[in-house]
C-alpha cells in the first residue's frame, strides 16, 4: 500500500517531515494514529531505518496493541524487534536488561507491585508510626504525595531536603522505599524514576541507548508528566530524532501529574523543531466543531487552531434545560428512544457526565424504560460495594432471618469478628436462625470471651437500628445506619473514599426522593399501613435485578468525561452542565486559572466525541444531600455561539433585574427576591475581574467565576464554599472586594 494514500496535505507533511524534532498538533478526530503508523512505515521503507532502531511510546496497552497490529498489516514486516509500548512497559524492559546498573539491593528479577500491594506497604508504615487512624495521612494521600515526589525525580533523601517538605511524609516515603527494596520490588512510579536516574548516572549507558534508538515517537505528548518528559529528553538529546503527537486542548490529566507545559514549550526545548497542525476532523459535523472551537478559544494556555470538517454542517447542538435532575434523565432516555425510531442502533448513543455518582438517575430511567445499557470504565451504581453493603443492612433490618445479608455485614466495617469465629457461630446455629444465636453467642463452642462480647455489641447495634428503621423515613434510616455502624467513617479513610462517599450521597438522594413520593407509593401498594423500609427494599430489588440488562446488546453507554477520551459515538449527551458540576466546584473555588481551563478542556473533549448529534443538558435544581438545591447553567454554555445551537426547550430562569437581588437558597428552587439595599457609594470605584475574592455579608468569602457588564452594573457569578454558586449585582449586593486582580 502507498504510504501516503488517502492522507490529506497536512497529514502527508507530518508523515514525510524531515528528521529532527517534529511536533504534530493533532486535533480531535484528525487521524493521529494513522499518521503515527505511517510515519513509522515511512522511516522503515523510505529512509531504510532498521525497525530495531525505532521506539514508539503510547499511554495505554490498548493503544500499543492497536499500533502494532496496524503497523504489521500496513508494512507486512515483523515488528517483534521494535520497542512499541507504554512508558511503564518500556522502562521495565530497560531496567531488566540493564539490571547491573540498578542501585543495591535491587536485581533484574525485581517484582512490580500494583496499587493494592503498595497500599498494603503504606498501611504497615502508618501502623508502625501510630498513624493508622490519623485522617491527615490516609494511604491514598500518602501514596499520592510519594507519587508526586517520584514524578519530580525526588528520592526520599531529596524530598526530605526540600524546605517545604512534610516531615511525616518524608519518613513514610523513606520507610516505604525500604520495604520495596527489602522485597526486591518497584512500584509503577519507580519504573520511570529509576530508569531516568539510571540513565543520568551512567553516561556510557545513555550514549548506547541514544545510538540504538535513532528515532523516538511519542503519542499523547500532552499527557506526559515531568519524569516521562525527562526520559524522552535524555534518550533524544538536543539533536535526536523526536516525533511527538498531541493536542493541548485535550490535556485533561493534570490531577494525575500530566504537565501541559511539556507540549506548550516544545519549541522552546527544541528551537529548530518543525510544527505541523492537523485540523481537519473526520469524525464530527461542522456545527459540533464550531461550538467546540468557540468554547476552547476561551482558554489562554493553548496552541490556536480551528477544527473543520468536510462532512457538512449537520444538526445544531441541542440544549435542554430541565426542571430538575429527574426531568433531565427522563429527557435523555426519551430522546434515546426516539433516536432508536430514527434508525440509530445499539451502541450509537453515549451519555457523558463529570462524576460517577451522576449515573444513578440515568440507570434508574434505563431500567424504567427497559433500555439495555452499560457503564463504560466504571461499575454500575447498584453493583457498587457500598450500595450492596447498605442494602444488605436494610434487608437484615427488615428481615432478621436473612442470613445471607447478615453474612455480608457482620464484619463490615471491621469489628474484630474473624471468619473463623463466624464459621463457629454458623456451625452452632444449625437449623436455628443466625440472628437468634447472635443474641446468645456463648452457645457456640470455641468462641473467645472477647469475640462473644463483640457479637453481643453487634446484636445490640442491629436491634437499635431495626427499632428505628421500622418507623422512620428512609433518608433518616440511612443517615443513622452509616453513622452508627461506622461505615461512613470507614469510607472516608479509603484512598477512593471521596468517590465512595459520593455514591452514598446519591443513594441518600434516592431515599429522599422515595420519602417525597411515599404517600403515592403507599396508596398504590394496596396495603393498609405499608412500612417505608419494606417498600423501599422492594423498589431497590427491582433496580438491582440485572437479568435483563446484558451489556452485549447495550443500546446506551454511560461513562465519565475522562473515560470518553479516545472514543467516538454517533450521538453524545453531556449532562449536568451546571456551575459546580461542569465546571467542577473545585475549579470554581480554586484561584489557579489552570483548573478552570482544564474543566473547559474536559467539556471540549466530550463535545468532540460526537459524530452526528450532540445534546447538552442542565437542570434548574438537583438533589444534593437529600434536598433540592437550585443550580445555574454552566458558564461554558454562555461561551457557545448561538448560530450552532438549537435552544428549543432551553429556558433557564431569567437573570435578576437591576432592582432585584436573586438568591438561591439551599433547599428551595424558587428564587427569593430580596429587598433592594441602598446602592454603594458612587465613588466606590472597585474593579472586579475573574478570580477575585469578595466577601458577602451573608455567604462569607467567595471567588468570582464570571463577570458581565461593567462598573456598578456588573453582574457577578460567585462561588461560595459550602454555599454554592450565586448570581449577584455589584451595585446592590452586600459585597466587598478583598483581593486585587
Amino acid at each position: 500500500m502507498d504510504i501516503l494514500s488517502g492522507l490529506n496535505e497536512q497529514q502527508q507533511r507530518a508523515v514525510t517531515a524531515p528528521n529532527g524534532q517534529v511536533l504534530v498538533v493533532a486535533g480531535a478526530g484528525s487521524g493521529k494514529t494513522s499518521v503515527l503508523v505511517r510515519r513509522i512505515a515511512y522511516l522503515i521503507e523510505k529512509q531504510k531505518v532498521p525497525p530495531m532502531r525505532i521506539m514508539a511510546v503510547t499511554f495505554t496497552n490498548k493503544a500499543a496493541r492497536e499500533m502494532k497490529e496496524r503497523l504489521a498489516q500496513f508494512t507486512g514486516l515483523p515488528i517483534r524487534y521494535m520497542w512499541i509500548g507504554t512508558f511503564h512497559a518500556l522502562t521495565a524492559r530497560l531496567l531488566r536488561l540493564e539490571g547491573q546498573y540498578l542501585p543495591s539491593p535491587l536485581t533484574a528479577s525485581f517484582n512490580i507491585y500494583d496499587d493494592g500491594e503498595s497500599r498494603g506497604i503504606i498501611k504497615k508504615c502508618l501502623a508502625a508510626h501510630n498513624l493508622s487512624d490519623d485522617k491527615s495521612f490516609t494511604p491514598y494521600s500518602v501514596l499520592s504525595a510519594i507519587s508526586m515526589a517520584k514524578n519530580r525525580l525526588q528520592t526520599p533523601a531529596a524530598y526530605a531536603a526540600l524546605p517545604d517538605a512534610n516531615d511525616t511524609i518524608a519518613v513514610l516515603y523513606r520507610d516505604y522505599q525500604r520495604h520495596l527494596r527489602e522485597n526486591n520490588a518497584l512500584d509503577f512510579d519507580d519504573l520511570l524514576m529509576e530508569a531516568v536516574l539510571m540513565l543520568k548516572r551512567e553516561p556510557q549507558l545513555l550514549a548506547a541507548y541514544r545510538e540504538r534508538y535513532q528515532h523516538i515517537l511519542v503519542d499523547e505528548y500532552q499527557d506526559t508528566n515531568h519524569c516521562q518528559y525527562q526520559l524522552v529528553r535524555l534518550l533524544c538529546g538536543d539533536n535526536g530524532n523526536l516525533f511527538v503527537v498531541g493536542d493541548p486542548d485535550q490535556s485533561i490529566y493534570r490531577w494525575r501529574g500530566a504537565d501541559i507545559g511539556n507540549i506548550m514549550d516544545f519549541s522552546r526545548d527544541y528551537p529548530h523543531c518543525t510544527e505541523i497542525q492537523l485540523a481537519e476532523n473526520y469524525r464530527s459535523r461542522q456545527n459540533i466543531l464550531d461550538a467546540a472551537n468557540a468554547l476552547i478559544m476561551h482558554n489562554k494556555n493553548r496552541k490556536p487552531k480551528e477544527l473543520f470538517s468536510a462532512r457538512g454542517a449537520g444538526r445544531k447542538v441541542r440544549l435542554h434545560y430541565a426542571s430538575d435532575d429527574r426531568d433531565e434523565a427522563f429527557f435523555i432516555i426519551d430522546r434515546v428512544l426516539r433516536l432508536a425510531e430514527e434508525g440509530f442502533g445499539p451502541g450509537d448513543c453515549a451519555v457523558l457526565y463529570r462524576t460517577h455518582s451522576q449515573s444513578r438517575m440515568l440507570e434508574d430511567q434505563c431500567r424504567r424504560f427497559n433500555i439495555p445499557y452499560r457503564v463504560y470504565g466504571g461499575m454500575k451504581f447498584y453493583e457498587r460495594k457500598e450500595v450492596k453493603d447498605t442494602l444488605a443492612y436494610l434487608r437484615f433490618l427488615a428481615n432478621p432471618r436473612d442470613t445471607e445479608a447478615l453474612n455480608r455485614i457482620y464484619n463490615e466495617p471491621k469489628r474484630g469478628i474473624g471468619k473463623a469465629s463466624w464459621d463457629k457461630l454458623t456451625a452452632a446455629a444449625g437449623e436455628s436462625s443466625m440472628h437468634e444465636l447472635l443474641a446468645a453467642p456463648e452457645k457456640a463452642e470455641g468462641l473467645s470471651a472477647a469475640t462473644a462480647q463483640r457479637l453481643h455489641g453487634l446484636n445490640r447495634l442491629l436491634q437499635e437500628l431495626r427499632d428505628f428503621a421500622l418507623t422512620a423515613n428512609m433518608k433518616d434510616v440511612l443517615k443513622k445506619l452509616w453513622l452508627d455502624t461506622g461505615y461512613q467513617n470507614m469510607l472516608a479513610l479509603l484512598e477512593d473514599g471521596k468517590e465512595r462517599l459520593e455514591v452514598l450521597e446519591e443513594l441518600y438522594n434516592t431515599a429522599a426522593a422515595f420519602d417525597e413520593d411515599f404517600a403515592d407509593i403507599a396508596a398504590m401498594s394496596g396495603e393498609e399501613q405499608p412500612q417505608p423500609l419494606t417498600v423501599f427494599l422492594g423498589q431497590m430489588s427491582l433496580a438491582t435485578d440485572m437479568d435483563d440488562y446484558s451489556e452485549e446488546n447495550a443500546f446506551l453507554t454511560l461513562m465519565t468525561l475522562h473515560a470518553a477520551k479516545g472514543l467516538e459515538f454517533p450521538v453524545i449527551f453531556i449532562c449536568g452542565l451546571e456551575d459546580g458540576i461542569l465546571p467542577h466546584q473545585r475549579a470554581l473555588l480554586n484561584f489557579h486559572e489552570g483548573d478552570l481551563e482544564e474543566e473547559r478542556r474536559l467539556c471540549y473533549v466530550g463535545m468532540t466525541r460526537a459524530q452526528e448529534k450532540l445534546y447538552l443538558t442542565a437542570a434548574a435544581r438537583r438533589l444534593r444531600r437529600g434536598n433540592y438545591e437550585g443550580s445555574r447553567a454552566s458558564l461554558f454554555l454562555a461561551e457557545l455561539p448561538s448560530h450552532t445551537l438549537d435552544k428549543s426547550g432551553f429556558v433557564p430562569p431569567s437573570r435578576p433585574q437591576q432592582q432585584q437581588q436573586t438568591v438561591y437558597t439551599d433547599n428551595v428552587f424558587s428564587p427569593r427576591v430580596m429587598p433592594v439595599p441602598a446602592a454603594k457609594p458612587a465613588g466606590d470605584g472597585q474593579l472586579i475581574r475573574l478570580g477575585d475574592r469578595i466577601n458577602h455579608s451573608t455567604f462569607g468569602d467567595g471567588v468570582v467565576v464570571t463577570v458581565s457588564g461593567s462598573g456598578e452594573d456588573m453582574m457577578l457569578t460567585v462561588a461560595f464554599p459550602g454555599q454554592g454558586v450565586k448570581q449577584l449585582m455589584w451595585r446592590y449586593a452586600p459585597i466587598k472586594k478583598i483581593s486585587k486582580s
